[in-house]
Formats: C-alpha cells, structure tokens, sequence
C-alpha cells in the first residue's frame, strides 16, 4: 500500500528550525496548571497571561495607560519569567513546557538532531506596541532554556527577525539570505556530505509560516526538507484535579516532506530518465524524493556506473551487497526472494568476466531504444569481440592452434593479443563453420562495418543493422527494433563460452525493470 504523508518514515534530522508563535510555551506552576504565554482569555483559551502574572505577584500593566486594549503580553511576560529562572532558579528552565515541539524535538534527536535554530520576532520600534506586545523573542530564550536542560547535547540558536510581523517581503529576503548558505556550510561540515533540514512553523503566523516554507522548499533539489507540523490535541485545554483549565502537549505530528508538492510534475521527468537509461538525471530529480524512494535514489547511483561500462566497479561495490540489499525498505518492496537472486548474481558477477560481458547487453537495448543506432552497433560489435577473446583465453586458442601467431610477432614481447579478424577465423574454425556459412559472413559482416565506422566515421542505421542478417544468409528480419534486439542476443549466445550459465536478463536490466515498475505503478510509495 501507498504510504500517507503522516506515514513517512525520516532515518535521519540534522537542523530543526522553529518559527516561535505566542502559543508555543507553557509554564507548569506550583499548582500542577500548565499555564499558555499566548492564553490571554479570548477566542475561549482560559485567561492564562493574567494568572501569569498573579503567580509572580505583579500587577498586569499596559504599555500605554490609557489604551486599555494594549496590555502587557508575551513580550513583557516571557522577559520576566526568564528572569525569574535565571535569577530566582539558578538558571533551572524546568518548569518550562514546549507545548507544540516536545514530541518533536524528542523523537527527532534519537534520529540524530543536533541543532536547534528558533525564529523569534523582536520588531523594531517604529513598528506600533499593539502589535510588538506579541513579539516571542523572550518565549524563544524560554524554549532555549528548556531544550539545554532537556538535550543537552542540541545546541540551540535564538535568531531574531526584526523586520514588521506584516511584511512578507521582508521576511522572506531574512529567511533567504541565512536558510541557503547555512545549508551549504552544514553539508560541507557533515562526513556524508549530506544535510537534513526539518522545520516547524505551525505556532507563527501566516506571513512568517508561508515565508519559511518557500524558503525551505527552493532547498529541495539539494537538500531534504520536512515540515512537520504539529497535531494540538482536540481539546488544547481540559480541567485539572482542581479546576483549573491547564495546556496539553502535542502528543502527535504529521511530517510532509517539502519535496512531495513537485512530485506530480517531476515524476513524469524521472520516469523519462528511467527509460533512457540515463540515471545520473533520475538521480538529480531523485534526490529531492529521498523520503519517497530512497531506495531508488541509490540504486540510479549504481546503474550509472554500468552504463559508464564499470560493470566490475558496479559489481564490487560492498554498498550494494551489504547496504542496498539488505536493506529492509528494498526487500519490503522487492520480496526476500527477488533480492537473493539479486544477491547470488551479484556475487556470481564479481568473479566471471563472461557475465561482466553479458551485462552489457543491457547497454545495447538501451541504446537501441533511444534510437542511438551507431551507439547500438559499435556496442554490439564491441561485444562480440569480448566474447570470443575470453573464449580465446579460456579455452587456450593459440596454444591449441586455433589462432596462430603472425610471422613477425616476437614471442619474447608482450603477450599476443589477437584481433577481431583472428578471433572471427578462429571461432570458425572451432566451430568448422566454412566461409560460406551465414555465420561467418554475419560476423565479418560486422568487422567490416565496425572498420567503416571507426576509419570512415560512417553512421549506421536500423535498416543497415537489419541488412548485416538479412543479406548474409539470414531469413529477412522484421523491420522493428524489438526483433532486431532478439537477433543482437541470438548472436552473443551463439559466440559466448557454451558454458556459460547466462541469466534470464543481466542483472542491470533486472535492477532497471523492477525500479521503472515501482515508478510507474506508484505501488512503492514510502
């Protein structure tokens, strides 16, 4: 089944930014009352500010006398109970309750989290008090406080944005100029090279959650972002043993990662890349999906080394054998028993240069599909050759006579290295196919055009590859690629070591199907 946005799974978290909204912090008093900074007795949140107040013993004042509706708030409320536990508790930040953000911050330092940046705001002066009233800069060294004394291992940044509450342009420009290069600076400093940013911003307001987020988002294609936005509970303040209405924790949270908004339009692009064979750009649109489809993501990795024709780095990568598959999310979606003949080929891979060679196949139709036709054809000629010099090796041609040495070769050199020409007449005479055979008229068919191409830089279309069969013996052949494909492996069985336990498809081309499959059906969501 497709997983829900609240179902995915995060390995890891870097940074948590927190955009600090009134409502974000709570103070457990000696009553046992969890009391709200931003509970002031309106839209029915009990009238927690004032008792605020009382438990310190201060008279609630305003910041203009004779405007009733400008009453002290946040601003002057949180300063004053930093104070009190810096002065009065010894710096002890206990009593502080992260209202929105406990759950969050604990699950996620067990995933590595080791940073804390909370976004506060502290306007400037020429912004009016009715509205500076509701500055959270003092609730964040609250929150500070709390968090030290809870994880003391996750530092924790206090930032400011002393621009008006209201206006989003200027906030945004804050939020660019610090998120962009910050990320930069994280991924050089990580090992892995790697940075997973989440960010919180349900308790601001919208101008400063909005802002955020398109910040965040435009960091996708390089980075992994998540929100995750916390679930209040449905009623946010029930009574206590005695009465009185107290704040609750958030107990649950939805994550989204920001890269899940493009997914509809990047998914036809990856896709697209998928079939080409081109995974080094499915990668790049993959990276932002990691959540997702992580485990494609590596895997575009892997593919793009044997399309590169490293097929024994591919094959002696211990990331693969001892990471990839084995990795739970791969053999939930793949089946134990697709990712042990995965296994098996691959260890059989490592030490066969036979089936190193037969991977390639996998590059021939791929070129074929792309219509890269002289691509398609050196490939095919390229793997020829291969083939029948292993066999060559293997099978001891020269010393058995098979393929003789040229008159001038100094055997006291270099090892001889037979060419295509010697390699064809030798297999033939292995074979005692006589010159007017269809097979050998195929295969010198081949070496001649192969020359063509390398002395002359003459291209080779479909219609000339399909000609190389047809005119040299061969019952005419359909004019499709699909069959001309069928002919390319009936010809690299026939030359291949007779030996040789050829697999239903090279493990590349497995590995390529299963992934374009999970693209395509959505089945593999995460």
């Amino acid at each position: 089944m497709m997983k829900t946005t609240a179902q995915i799974e995060i390995e890891r978290v870097d940074t948590l930014i927190i955009t600090v909204g009134t409502r974000q912090v709570g103070w457990r008093s000696k009553d046992g009352v969890v009391r709200c900074f931003g509970a002031d007795g309106d839209r029915g949140h009990p009238p927690h500010i004032n008792q605020l107040y009382q438990e310190l013993g201060i008279e609630r004042g305003f910041y203009e006398p004779s405007i009733t509706s400008m009453s002290w708030s946040v601003r002057d409320l949180g300063s004053r109970y930093y104070e009190y536990c810096q002065e009065w508790l010894g710096g002890d930040f206990s009593s502080v309750e992260l209202l929105l953000d406990h759950k969050i911050i604990s699950d996620s330092v067990t995933k590595g989290l080791n940073h804390i940046i909370l976004w506060a705001t502290n306007q400037p002066e020429t912004v009016p008090w009715n509205y500076r009233r509701a500055d959270t800069c003092w609730l964040a060294q609250l929150m500070k406080g709390k968090i030290n004394m809870t994880w003391p291992g996750v530092k924790v940044d206090v930032l400011e944005l002393k621009v008006n509450a209201n206006d989003r342009h200027a906030i945004r420009e804050e939020f660019e100029n610090f998120i962009w290069p910050f990320a930069l600076e994280q991924r050089e400093k990580s090992p892995l090279n790697e940075f997973v940013l989440m960010i919180e911003n349900k308790g601001s307001i919208p101008a400063i959650a909005e802002s955020l987020e398109i910040c965040a988002a435009a960091l996708v294609r390089e980075f992994q972002v998540i929100n995750a936005s916390p679930i209040e509970p449905p009623n946010s303040y029930p009574a206590s043993e005695n009465g009185m209405l107290s704040a609750v924790l958030s107990q649950t949270y939805e994550m989204v990662p920001l890269s899940e908004y493009f997914w509809p339009l990047e998914r036809s692009r990856i896709i697209s890349a998928w079939e080409r064979g081109d995974f080094q750009e499915a990668q790049v649109w993959l990276s932002a999906h990691q959540s997702r489809h992580k485990p494609l993501y590596q895997l575009a990795g892997y593919l793009a080394l044997s399309t590169n024709w490293e097929i024994v780095r591919f094959a002696q990568n211990k990331q693969i054998e001892n990471g990839w598959l084995r990795s739970r999310l791969v053999e939930q979606l793949a089946g134990a028993e697709q990712v042990q003949q995965w296994r098996d080929q691959l260890l059989e891979l490592r030490t066969n240069p036979g089936l190193q060679t037969w991977e390639t196949v996998f590059l021939i139709e791929l070129q074929l599909k792309r219509q890269n036709y002289t691509t398609t054809f050196m490939q095919f000629s390229q793997t020829v050759e291969r083939l029948l010099y292993l066999r060559s090796e293997q099978e001891n041609w020269l010393g058995k006579n098979i393929i003789s040495l040229p008159p001038n070769f100094d055997p006291y050199g270099k090892p001889y290295q037979p060419g295509f020409y010697g390699l064809i007449n030798g297999w033939c005479k292995l074979e005692n196919i006589r010159e007017s055979d269809k097979w050998y008229k195929l295969l010198h068919g081949i070496r001649f055009k192969r020359n063509d191409l390398i002395h002359k830089a003459t291209p080779v279309t479909l219609q000339e590859m399909q000609l190389l069969w047809s005119n040299n013996g061969f019952p005419k052949v359909s004019e499709s690629p699909e069959f001309l494909m069928k002919l390319i492996v009936e010809s690299l069985r026939k030359v291949c070591d007779r030996h040789l336990q050829i697999p239903q498809q090279p493990l590349s081309r497995s590995l390529y199907a299963w992934a374009l499959e999970i693209l395509r059906s959505e089945v593999g969501s995460l």
